[in-house]
């Protein structure tokens, strides 16, 4: 055993090669390319020979990398054959799930209350974090991801499509009954959602479809976490940009009540992402049924 290679730098190599590309790797392994630099030349440090070699702006793989990718691949493929295997042949249905606090919160788990009643030895752990960098894809089973719908190496389906309403609770709502948009957004108060990555609609995005002549925003409270937003919603605090789908059932029972009556709208959601050996086991049906895709 003290003779394997560091098995990061295993698969980090199984990925480039196949892929052709450090950068598409690094999706697939959902890493920054500069960790895949590091692990090829970790792994070829620990070999004693180089395995890619650069053509201009292209990466090529030496004729070392084609002996060691046949063994590799053929040796990582039936890892994952037995690693299926014994998943499928579990007593119980056990399953990590990682998505982002906000929708674990206001519209995963009460799905999964539900899940528990009918199929109480599906046991469904959930864990989260606020950045697709710190979700760990290759060590759950499955995932739910905000995105286009494209992640290399998994199957993916829709859940939630992006649809925002503003929302607050009753007693702000009725105050700000007849505001403009452009009086919303420039006195508030406005809830923002703080988020590094850019990855879903803020304030301004309303701003430019609903009112384009509003100047200066107003920046009563900053959050960087949605379900912290929707929460302080709810306490009366101010008006937050909410995902429809996620916060269906607080519409509902008028719990928050939208400012604006039309939706602002993208391409994108959120997205359930399985991997093939996942798709095939019972468990996989089970939380496919819990989320309404069956």
């Amino acid at each position: 055993m003290r003779d394997l290679p560091p098995l990061k730098a295993v698969r980090a190599f199984e990925a480039c090669y196949r892929h052709g590309s450090y950068t598409r790797a690094a999706g697939e392994l959902n890493v920054q390319q500069p960790a895949i630099s590091h692990q090829i030349r970790r792994l070829e440090a620990d070999l004693g020979a180089t395995l890619f070699s650069k053509r201009g702006a292209a990466m090529a793989p030496t004729s070392q990398a084609h002996d060691y990718y046949r063994i590799v691949s053929t040796a990582l493929a039936d890892i994952a054959r037995a690693s299926a295997r014994l998943r499928r042949q579990r007593q119980d249905s056990s399953i990590t799930l990682a998505t982002y606090p906000g929708i674990a919160s206001f519209w995963l788990l009460p799905r999964l209350a539900k899940l528990r009643k009918g199929s109480p030895q599906t046991v469904v752990r959930v864990t989260t974090a606020e950045r697709d960098t710190d979700i760990p894809l290759g060590e759950v089973d499955c995932a739910i991801l905000f995105g286009e719908g494209h992640w290399p190496g998994f199957e993916s389906r829709l859940v939630i499509r992006e649809r925002i309403l503003p929302v607050a609770a009753p007693r702000l709502a009725a105050d700000l009954t007849g505001s403009s948009p452009r009086q919303l957004l420039e006195t508030g108060p406005l809830i923002h959602l703080e988020d590094p990555e850019a990855r879903w609609f803020t304030w301004q995005d309303w701003r430019d479809r609903f009112a384009p002549g509003a100047q200066d925003l107003d920046q009563s409270v900053v959050v960087t976490n949605h379900g912290v937003a929707i929460h302080q919603a709810l306490q009366g605090h101010g008006v937050a940009l909410g995902w429809t789908g996620m916060i269906g059932d607080l519409l509902e029972t008028a719990v928050l009540k939208p400012t604006h009556d039309a939706p602002l709208e993208s391409t994108r959601g959120y997205y359930l992402l399985m991997s093939p050996a996942f798709r095939v086991t019972p468990a996989c049906a089970e939380i496919s049924r819990a989320l309404g895709l069956d």
